[in-house]
């Protein structure tokens, strides 16, 4: 097989599921659902192959990962509190999901565990951290950088500034360049990093916009802003998504070779 021949590697991102209670009827949840096909889409334009993942039991969704060589966590609702150990009746929370949570960090514990990448977007970096034992903010007061703007049609989006730290996968993936300006739109956000994480770009606020692992060979990248809204340009969109797919190819290329040789033996 050519490298032209190479198939595109298999993304899998879990479905919005936000049919229960007020996850169902919030108006932002809505919205994470429309630029939920942003992502997809995204994921495609960047040469891989997008696997849409259902809620099942372990089992089955042990099943659907195994074949996939990449993984994607998109925005949405708020994580349950009560996974960090946060506030559960906080007046400010919404969309809290507990099917949600236990699928998209199935597909979290699955990539970390196996080593395969992961891309977290927003909500998927915020449960990344909690999946690692962190914590998150459960809302973020007034400050000198907003993260939000009242919503309209169910957006909440900021335009900011993040440095992005120097050495990182985060930094990598948008050429090394030190400042980017990210398009946000969120009320929560990391507060203690979860083990083996490390901050790979912050906010003029000080405000962590990306965590990552270290420490082994695991690439798993968690952004806090919004790639996929449509009306950003694609060398703010598809960074993050390249580089992912670079990953996963890694993840293709070795699963093949370690077929053709098991056929030769």
């Amino acid at each position: 097989m050519t490298v032209a021949e190479q198939p595109a590697p298999r993304i899998a991102i879990p479905v919005r599921l936000g049919d229960s209670g007020a996850a169902a009827v919030d108006p932002r949840v809505e919205a994470a659902r429309t630029i939920f096909n942003a992502v997809v889409g995204l994921i495609r334009e960047s040469g891989a192959e997008p696997v849409l993942i259902e809620a099942g039991s372990d089992e089955q969704l042990e099943q659907a990962l195994a074949s996939c060589h990449g993984f994607v966590v998109p925005g949405g609702g708020d994580v349950d509190p009560s996974l960090y150990g946060g506030p559960e009746d906080h007046a400010t929370l919404f969309g809290v999901d507990r099917q949600q949570d236990l699928l998209d960090a199935g597909v979290i514990r699955f990539a970390l565990r196996n080593r395969l990448p992961f891309l977290g977007i927003c909500r998927g970096m915020q449960l990344l951290n909690v999946v690692r034992g962190g914590t998150l903010h459960v809302h973020l007061e007034g400050g000198n950088v907003t993260h939000s703007v009242p919503p309209v049609n169910g957006l909440e989006l900021s335009i900011h500034h993040v440095s992005l730290v120097e050495g990182t996968r985060c930094a990598a993936a948008y050429g090394s360049t030190p400042q980017i300006d990210v398009t946000s739109g969120h009320h929560q956000a990391v507060h203690d990093l979860g083990t083996g994480l490390r901050a790979s770009a912050v906010a003029a606020d000080g405000l962590v916009e990306a965590i990552e692992t270290y420490g082994d060979d695991t690439w798993a990248l968690g952004i806090q802003w919004h790639p996929e809204v449509p009306f950003l340009r694609d060398e703010a969109r598809l960074p993050v998504f390249r580089a992912l797919k670079a990953e996963a190819d890694l993840i293709l290329q070795s699963r093949t070779a370690a077929d053709l040789l098991v056929r030769q033996v």
